[in-house]
């Protein structure tokens, strides 16, 4: 069976070509910055609706599961059109790409952050978005093309919104994990902002992300879309302690003033029991994913 991951040399869609790969599947990949790899990538934006059209045509894909985006929350600050354009209208050409060609299933990876902020958590499903920003509008835009695909074209398109993903060979130090253990390399301690160290978010180990994402593209799904989190929020300050503490380095957090105006939102909890549930699925230890996650660490 061939599968189509659009950003494909992306953190997450990385991990996705190589769960695909190793379960039989031919792989492609449509992304801006191909490299050397193990199947075929196309240097392809997800706006170039001519070229992607021709590589689902000519490659006879069956299965497209869309990772591109613009996923750095500082940049959809500083240029909001470019966020929607390429969150938003780059999941539509994709939706409309998979429709012409009668794509059996599309995996339309979006994110917590649509639901924005919420007075009741853990969030779910149902949840009514409630996008304050830039990128979390973005991604909402693209939420509402899935919905008007699915509804509209009766195009299977399933709806998939991680929570924070970590893990290895993720290089964008905006994150506060990889930023944590590129510190630790250099012998320097956890720098935590003063204001966000009571934060709660849910962290999800990539490969648990990438596994999942693969379970609901290739077996029947009760549902159209599906939070993936382990129900195991953590305050920052946590997940800082808990990261020194699985690594048994003794290294000071620093904790400094926040300098930037952007405001994140306080209290972001999403409920993942329905996918849980449905596919019985285990995470794995925020310990262990940590400890491979270092190990791996060039």
């Amino acid at each position: 069976m061939n599968v189509l991951i659009t950003g494909s040399s992306g953190f997450l869609g990385k991990h996705l070509a190589e769960t695909f790969i190793k379960n039989g599947f031919k792989v492609y990949g449509a992304t801006r910055a191909p490299a050397i790899s193990q199947y075929n990538q196309y240097a392809v934006d997800v706006n170039d609706f001519f070229n992607l059209n021709k590589i689902v045509s000519e490659r006879n894909i069956e299965i497209i599961v869309h990772t591109a985006g613009k996923p750095v929350v500082q940049d959809c600050e500083r240029n909001p059109y470019d966020a929607y354009k390429i969150n938003g209208l780059g999941t539509a050409s994709v939706l409309e790409v998979a429709r012409l060609n009668n794509v059996k299933k599309v995996i339309s990876v979006e994110t917590d952050k649509v639901y924005g902020y919420q007075k009741v958590v853990p969030t779910d499903e149902n949840a009514k978005p409630n996008p304050n920003s830039p990128y979390e509008f973005s991604k909402y835009i693209a939420s509402e093309f899935a919905r008007f695909y699915r509804n509209y074209y009766n195009l299977e398109v399933i709806s998939v919104r991680p929570a924070n993903l970590f893990g290895p060979f993720d290089f964008s130090t905006t994150r506060i994990i990889p930023k944590a253990l590129d510190n630790l390399k250099k012998g320097i301690g956890i720098r935590l902002y003063e204001s966000a160290i009571n934060m709660k978010r849910d962290f999800v180990y990539v490969v648990d992300a990438a596994n999942i994402i693969y379970t609901l593209a290739t077996k029947n799904c009760k549902y159209d879309t599906y939070n993936i989190s382990d129900n195991k929020p953590m305050t920052i300050k946590t997940v800082a302690d808990k990261i020194v503490n699985s690594l048994e380095l003794n290294i000071p957090h620093e904790i400094v003033k926040k300098t930037t105006t952007f405001n994140e939102i306080p209290l972001q909890e999403i409920d993942g029991e329905r996918f849980k549930k449905e596919f019985n699925f285990k995470f794995t230890p925020f310990e262990d994913a940590i400890k491979e996650t270092w190990r791996l660490m060039k």
